[in-house]
């Protein structure tokens, strides 16, 4: 029996634990930060697989951690999961699939490693939706050591590459001077003006734009009554685009604005980031090319990334940035969007458990061949030196 038989074999074993991890956690939705079932549930099967594991790594007090070391020379393969649910939705994105495929691969890929050499690693990441976990344990050194990293998403499509936004959000503020707007007008000075002011100029910029980059915003605070003249108003923003280059320039551009706006206006601005900032993913095109060759192997019609499936913003996208890595998807039911009852739904039931099995193979059939071939691995390591020099 060859190695990818005893993969296929060892996931089969398995099926039925993995298949109870997802299902508690689907039943069990838990919120940024707060994912304590998830955490115990998949950490506590992991030890039973025996990994060293430990929680609450990377400065996440809900993280997971497990390792596996054949003592052998190898790579250090990262298998990340996620498990945290969409505020007031459940687990409409699937990351309880997510985390089972994670543990499944970890422990098919364990079932083979002391024959190849190098290390398994298995993350489970807390936050995705919104929090930033992934970014988090990255500055906190918890993925320092990993030589590859692979995550797959729950999707209605299986594909290989990926694209997203990079993401940065605030707050900004505006202060003037209150005064009664019927009676002494001339005493205040608007907050709401440059507010006003600066998404006229905003939406202005829209034709500028085009598809490289988008300024979105609301207005948190526009003021206590209409007699008064308000003394702080203030916006919230999203800037986004697919490069982080151009993110970071059209950020620089709007505070300017801002700034602009609050001396023409005799205003004061102030301004602060809401959560950290998501980059865009920039997936390693030699383990894209592995993986897709893995999923065909397992029948997957593997697609193009296409518009269609959703393009949202990743914690994942800043890991690629720090490590050869990729994020990629699978299907578990067509024409069916994330983030919707429907696919709530169908990653709770038989479509997602088919998915844990063929994501799991995926994932340890492609780690299985970065470690049995150096060349490959160097490749790997060259495509990433590559996409530095190319974007940094």
């Amino acid at each position: 029996m060859d190695i990818k038989q005893r993969i296929t074999r060892r996931t089969e074993e398995i099926l039925p634990d993995l298949i109870a991890l997802s299902d508690t956690i689907w039943q069990h939705p838990e919120y940024n930060f707060q994912e304590y079932h998830a955490c115990q549930a998949m950490s506590s099967l992991l030890k039973d697989y025996g990994f060293q594991v430990q929680t609450g790594i990377g400065g996440l007090e809900t993280s997971v951690k497990a390792e596996y070391d054949s003592g052998k020379p190898g790579p250090n393969i990262g298998i990340f999961g996620e498990f945290d649910a969409v505020p007031g939705m459940g687990h409409a994105c699937g990351h309880n699939l997510m985390c089972a495929m994670a543990v499944g691969a970890g422990e098919a890929l364990h079932s083979v490693i002391d024959d190849l050499g190098g290390k398994v690693t298995v993350l489970g990441c807390p936050a995705e939706e919104g929090g930033g976990g992934k970014i988090t344990m990255l500055e906190n050194g918890a993925f320092d050591g990993l030589d590859v990293g692979m995550l797959l998403h729950s999707a209605s499509d299986t594909v290989v590459n990926d694209i997203s936004y990079s993401r940065t959000d605030l707050l900004v503020h505006f202060y003037g001077k209150k005064a009664h707007a019927a009676t002494w007008p001339e005493e205040g000075i608007s907050a709401l003006n440059p507010i006003l002011d600066l998404f006229n100029i905003v939406n202005s910029m829209r034709l500028e734009l085009a598809d490289r980059g988008k300024i979105l915003g609301i207005i948190r605070d526009g003021g206590e009554q209409p007699i008064y003249i308000p003394d702080h108003c203030s916006a919230e923003f999203t800037i986004r685009s697919f490069s982080m280059k151009y993110k970071f320039e059209l950020l620089d551009r709007f505070l300017s604005i801002c700034r602009h706006l609050a001396e023409i206006t005799n205003t004061r601005f102030e301004y602060e980031y809401v959560g950290l900032s998501y980059e865009d993913i920039r997936n390693n095109p030699v383990i894209e090319r592995l993986l897709e060759a893995n999923f065909t192997a397992l029948g997957e019609t593997v697609k193009p990334r296409e518009k269609e499936l959703g393009i949202g913003c990743t914690d994942m996208g800043n890991v690629t940035h720090a490590i050869p890595a990729l994020q990629s998807y699978v299907l578990v039911v067509p024409e069916t969007r994330g983030h919707t009852p429907e696919f709530e739904a169908a990653v709770g039931g038989p479509a997602g458990h088919k998915t844990i099995a063929v994501g799991s193979q995926a994932m340890a059939m492609t780690a299985a061949d970065i470690i049995q071939s150096p060349d490959v691995l160097a490749e790997i390591r060259k495509a990433f030196a590559d996409m530095k020099a190319k974007y940094e």
